[in-house]
């Protein structure tokens, strides 16, 4: 049994949808500044975003495999996009 100091963050649907489309919006940005140099300090503040979104959702008590998953979508390596093609509940 793991003890609680302190209690969790409640996150609402709506709240789990505005951090999911902020953390699809850095990774759109992070696929179109990957082949730039010279906008290194663009693509550090893109991480340290989805840093603290994926802090947050694990301290709200989202599953680690949930997030893994979304994450996995937002850098287009999730099922709906490979081999064997499999619906994505994350894909838009």
């Amino acid at each position: 049994m793991q003890l609680e100091l302190f209690e969790r963050e409640q996150i609402g649907r709506a709240d789990l949808e505005r951090i999911m489309m902020e953390i699809r919006h850095s990774y759109w940005h992070l696929r179109n500044l990957r082949k730039v140099s010279w906008n290194n300090a663009r693509r550090r503040r893109e991480y340290r975003k989805v840093a603290v979104h994926k802090k947050r959702l694990q301290l709200a008590g989202v599953e680690k495999r949930e997030i893994l998953d979304l994450l996995a979508c937002c850098r287009q390596r999730c099922s709906a996009k490979k081999q064997p093609f499999k619906p994505c509940p994350y894909c838009k």
